[in-house]
């Protein structure tokens, strides 16, 4: 049997190892309660088990206004889909300019899609599931590009000044 390289190194990610998975209310809760047991206070559960596939897909529960660093997947397309809660989306040039914001949850725009190398955040602003598709494999550290006038997840003034920037209390 060949070998998988399963996604991992972070104790909020977790693996589908079912061949056929239902996703109900049930499998939901229990994707909050893997959230509570972290520091990040948050999940990902990959429906895929390789990260050599093709597509990616994971459903993402995220704790209410929790900073995502602004990135671009340079040679990605990303789609996500709102499944409980509140995503603010936000979308910049290459300045940092905010070039577009806008609400996603179930009654609304409860899909984006997103084209290669556009920087993009997505602000939690209630506890929110999500489910996320974005193109495989993986590719290690240039799956993910920062600007470098995005905030790294320590900066703690650099992330109150842009989440200020766009609304937001940061606490």
């Amino acid at each position: 049997m060949e070998e998988q390289y399963r996604p991992g190194g972070k104790d909020y990610l977790h693996v589908n190892d079912n061949q056929a998975l239902k996703i109900d209310a049930a499998y939901i809760e229990y994707l909050k309660e893997l959230s509570r047991e972290n520091s990040d206070k948050k999940c990902t559960m990959c429906l895929h088990n390789d990260i050599r596939q093709h597509v990616h897909e994971m459903i993402n529960v995220y704790p209410g206004e929790m900073y995502v660093r602004p990135h671009s997947h340079p040679f990605k397309t990303e789609t996500k889909i709102v499944i409980e809660g509140r995503l603010l989306m936000v979308i910049f040039d290459d300045s940092g300019e905010i070039t577009d914001k806008f609400i996603m949850e179930k009654d609304g725009i409860f899909t984006f899609r997103l084209d290669k190398g556009i920087i993009h955040t997505n602000i939690p602003l209630t506890d929110s599931v999500f489910h996320e598709v974005i193109d495989g494999p993986f590719v290690g550290k240039d799956d993910s590009v920062f600007p470098e006038w995005a905030p790294e997840l320590d900066d703690v003034d650099g992330i109150r000044k842009i989440m200020d920037k766009i609304n937001l209390a940061y606490k």
